[in-house]
């Protein structure tokens, strides 16, 4: 049976967890920087400068040969895509991301601040009416409250939302939006790269933390075919019911990927649908066991 992204948990699937599927990342700015060392064997040297020629031209098949040079370091400079959940901030990342390498760094620098501002406005929104009996939930009740950055952002850490590192840094984007949209010499030069770098990369740091698919913290753990899940009983905390489980498939230890060029990814997931069924549930541990997952599930069926 072919398993769909956001399908909720229902009766009899106390043997299934939720695993991330709808995610966002991209990695090949790491090719890039990947030294190719002199001891490596001659075919894996030839693969790797294969792999970064693909790279590089696909940089300048997407954002065009003039100052091709500069929009590759670029891209090179801005790191890794972070790895993420699909929710509402994916494509106008990617949208700051491709401003930054094709040179237009101010658009890139309001584009990060703004979406960061964004992000902050839904979290808040998405996750209140969870916490209506919270006392820190009172700081953001009103409209005005959404535009001050420092009030959301403590409200968020209260509600165990960001941790200090995270609350800390994106405090660190709000003085980087005042410093860019209120005037100051700093930009006079109308050279705005390394503000623009900073901003952006920043902001992927935040948008990783957040949103990750994957980790070992107190949402997920590590089960079958190397892939993370989401703790049994995480999947009632507002953050995770509302952002993670929809990007989720709700599977049993036996599934699988199936390649498929027609599903976001480029898998899709199969599953049986009579696993656990009448048989007593399975706890985060014991669904985690090597032995359960195999054998996977017959594909075709």
């Amino acid at each position: 049976m072919k398993v769909e992204i956001g399908r909720q948990r229902g009766d009899g699937d106390d043997s299934r967890r939720f695993t991330p599927a709808a995610i966002t990342f991209d990695t090949r700015a790491h090719t890039l920087t990947t030294e190719i060392k002199d001891d490596w064997e001659e075919q894996i040297k030839k693969q790797w400068l294969t792999n970064q020629s693909h790279v590089k031209e696909a940089i300048i098949y997407q954002f065009g040969i003039e100052d091709f040079e500069q929009k590759i370091r670029d891209f090179t400079d801005l790191g890794v895509a972070p790895w993420s959940v699909v929710a509402l901030h994916n494509v106008y990342l990617a949208q700051e991301r491709n401003a930054f390498v094709s040179g237009s760094y101010y658009s890139a620098l309001l584009g990060a601040c703004g979406l960061g501002e964004r992000i902050l406005n839904q979290l808040v929104l998405t996750l209140r009416d969870d916490y209506s009996s919270h006392p820190a939930t009172k700081h953001v009740a009103g409209k005005k409250s959404l535009d001050d950055w420092q009030k959301c952002v403590r409200t968020l850490k209260e509600w165990g939302v960001l941790d200090e590192e995270t609350a800390r840094d994106y405090l660190r984007l709000m003085r980087m939006r005042h410093a860019a949209v209120h005037y100051r010499s700093d930009l006079d030069s109308g050279d705005a790269r390394d503000a623009a770098l900073a901003a952006v990369v920043l902001l992927c740091e935040l948008v990783q933390r957040i949103f990750s698919p994957h980790g070992r913290d107190e949402n997920y753990f590590p089960g079958p075919i190397g892939r993370s899940y989401v703790r049994r009983d995480a999947e009632a905390i507002p953050f995770v019911k509302h952002f993670i489980l929809p990007a989720c498939v709700l599977v049993s230890p036996v599934y699988r990927y199936v390649a498929s060029a027609s599903e976001p990814g480029g898998f899709a997931v199969y599953d049986d649908p009579e696993y656990g069924r009448n048989s007593p549930s399975l706890s985060d541990d014991q669904f985690a066991e090597p032995s359960r997952a195999s054998p996977q599930v017959q594909y075709p069926f």
